[in-house]
């Protein structure tokens, strides 16, 4: 009943986006308020544990891109960049900007979740490096790109108006940022 719960309350998050009541989670269960608090004793305990569990599904998703052997570096580090969440389905975007403006305690694991996984980027970087795969760059400044590409498109109002989500801005930023702007063919010369 636990993982139901988190997973209507994502799905209450991404049409209502953080205040929905528990009333209406419980309305959507088919279950009592009461029910609902046998579990979580708040909503915000809820939410908590809502971003916990993408976090943990993020975490676990990490581990198997980064042992996955039948993956080269660039399969590799283009995965790492793009993976969304899968446990509880997609996060809506502006319930990540809710969670930036009104849920402060919240929005710091996901950023330390992201220092995290930049790196183990990171160490994919430098195997590829290694392997002379990857050219040498100044990790400092790829990792401020990075961030702020994340931190750029979760813009709202950029992705309706270009109308992509989340995920396909991600890829295509991935893709520039792995792949560069100069030409395969005018490097070959």
């Amino acid at each position: 009943m636990r993982e139901r719960i988190l997973s209507v309350a994502l799905k209450l998050m991404n049409i209502h986006g953080i205040k929905f009541t528990t009333a209406d989670l419980a309305r959507e269960l088919g279950i009592s308020k009461r029910a609902v608090y046998e579990h979580f004793n708040s909503k915000e305990n809820l939410m908590g544990a809502v971003f916990d569990s993408v976090l943990a599904d993020f975490r676990q998703q990490i581990s198997c891109i980064v042992h996955d052997e039948s993956l080269n570096i660039v399969d590799k580090l283009t995965a790492l960049m793009v993976f969304s969440p899968k446990a509880l389905g997609p996060i809506n975007v502006q319930v990540i900007n809710d969670v930036k403006r009104f849920l402060p305690k919240e929005w710091a694991k996901f950023e330390n979740y992201f220092t995290e996984r930049w790196g183990l980027v990171e160490q994919v970087i430098k195997q590829g490096q290694t392997n002379g795969v990857l050219t040498q760059v100044d990790l400092a400044i790829l990792q401020k790109m990075y961030m702020g590409t994340i931190d750029n498109l979760l813009d709202h109002h950029f992705l309706t108006r270009n109308n992509m989500t989340f995920k396909n801005a991600m890829t295509k930023a991935a893709e520039i940022l792995i792949y560069g702007l100069v030409s395969p063919h005018y490097r070959e010369k």
